[in-house]
């Protein structure tokens, strides 16, 4: 008993003849007929009898088509469940971020894949670049969005989604607004909000400031790019952060120019490189990619 001689069986139960499941199959009549015959033979019995000219199944022929039904709505399931898997994806997703994502731009793109997929559970974890690649490495977490790469994580794929240059952020009113552009002599003097002493991002920018003549004051920290911004608002400093977290706090009084010479702000995309990429954690990755690509168009 096989596959094809139990579809030409139920084609022929739903149809009533062999010719019309000959068509239904995209076959022909002799080989329907052969598929039957071959289906008798290994059950050891009669699945139809001719009356009168038509074709009625045997007692015997309807016992088995309620289990071949039975089996076809399965299967017939099974087919909708992969379909609704390819569609929408199944399960959970996990997502760790650094803060100037996972505050600023991570609920954008959530927005945007929770409206193509409603009923995928998603949790956000935010933590630093390290902790996030660990995350990521140990499959604690399905994909994750790092600020910089140090060390080589192993276990983990590394793509770079975004490369965009920092801007300095300074209150509205400040002096620096009179200027085009802005570079580390012009903030000479000037309070400067920081980042923490570990992070990678506020290592890279300490070095533009190596010279005497560009001494900043250095009396506040924080180690979120959003709570720099918050502050810089208030007039307590000034700093240099990713323009994508700038904009979100324009609103809050503050201006941005752009800073020379360039202090690059990254995002990488990480997966575990143990374990094929999921559907929902490939969607979201297009998603973060195009979305991030949009919105640093104007600051390439």
């Amino acid at each position: 008993m096989n596959f094809k001689q139990v579809e030409a069986f139920r084609a022929v139960m739903l149809s009533g003849s062999m010719t019309a499941a000959a068509e239904s199959l995209h076959t022909s009549q002799p080989n329907i007929s052969r598929l039957i015959a071959q289906l008798e033979r290994s059950s050891g019995f009669k699945l139809f009898e001719r009356l009168a000219g038509r074709l009625l199944p045997t007692d015997e022929g309807a016992a088995l088509f309620a289990d071949v039904e039975r089996a076809f709505i399965g299967l017939q399931s099974l087919q909708h469940s992969a379909q609704n898997i390819r569609r929408a994806g199944t399960g959970r997703l996990r997502i760790a971020a650094v803060p100037s994502l996972s505050l600023t731009v991570l609920p954008q793109v959530i927005q945007r894949f929770r409206q193509q997929n409603p009923d995928v559970a998603i949790s956000v974890h935010t933590n630093y670049s390290p902790m996030v690649a660990h995350w990521a490495a140990s499959q604690f977490c399905d994909l994750g969005l790092a600020s910089y790469m140090g060390d080589v994580t192993p276990g983990v794929r590394t793509e770079l989604i975004c490369d965009v240059p920092g801007v300095c952020v300074f209150a509205k009113g400040h002096r620096l607004g009179a200027l085009t552009s802005i570079g580390p002599e012009d903030l000479k003097g000037e309070e400067f909000v920081s980042l923490v002493d570990n992070d990678g991002t506020r290592a890279r920018i300490d070095r533009v400031f190596a010279e005497p003549k560009d001494y900043r004051k250095l009396n506040l920290e924080t180690p979120f790019a959003a709570t720099i911004c918050s502050l810089v608002a208030l007039g307590l400093g000034v700093s240099i952060v990713s323009p994508l977290v700038a904009v979100e706090y324009l609103h809050m009084g503050i201006e941005i120019r752009p800073f020379r010479p360039h202090i690059r702000f990254s995002t990488y995309l990480l997966v575990p490189a143990d374990r094929p990429q999921s559907l929902l954690s490939q969607r979201f990755g297009v998603l973060i990619n195009e979305m991030l690509t949009q919105a640093t168009k104007d600051w390439q």
